[in-house]
């Protein structure tokens, strides 16, 4: 009789244990998936950040690149007093492709600056002919000229800052928990 009763029973028990085990399981996998799809994100956020970084470290490449081929032929300029014709297409080469890297404030600031390395050229072949009557003129305009060349230093520093500065603070790296 005890035998009978347990037999009845045995179906509809084994079927609940494999029911339980079968959403055990279940449950198992899906936490396992969902942990797995967390991570996959975190992957994927991280993977994105390097990635603009690298932009961004491009970006800033090419700035400084134009910023310092620029610096170096006004330095040149105010060095020598007297730029020639390489010095000045080397000026055009360096700001060539400044209007696709920075604003209208910065490009207008650099066509003064062409203005200005145009005028000292004049300078150079004026001064140089004694019999000039403008001769005295250029002098003046040249020592005011490049008192005006040598302000690059202190203006360029407001109107590039905003382009080549760092947007992230430089330290120790600290990761993210996984």
């Amino acid at each position: 009789m005890i035998y009978e009763t347990l037999k009845d029973f045995a179906g509809p028990v084994a079927t609940t244990i494999a029911a339980a085990a079968a959403g055990f399981i279940a449950y198992r996998l899906g936490k396992s998936q969902a942990e797995s799809a967390r991570i996959q994100a975190q992957v994927a956020k991280r993977n994105w950040r390097t990635q603009n970084e690298r932009v961004v470290l491009d970006l800033f490449e090419r700035r400084i690149a134009i910023f310092e081929g620029i610096r170096e032929v006004v330095g040149e300029t105010l060095r020598t007093g007297r730029p020639d014709d390489n010095i000045f297409f080397r000026y055009l080469v360096a700001i060539d492709k400044a209007p696709f890297y920075f604003g209208p404030e910065v490009e207008e600031y650099l066509e003064k600056i062409r203005l200005l390395i145009i005028e000292l050229q004049l300078d150079g072949s004026v001064i140089a002919d004694e019999r000039n009557p403008d001769r005295t003129d250029r002098i003046r305009g040249h020592a005011k000229r490049m008192l005006e060349l040598s302000q690059f230093y202190t203006t360029s520093k407001k109107l590039f800052a905003p382009y080549i500065q760092a947007h992230q603070k430089v330290g120790a790296y600290t990761a993210e928990p996984i």
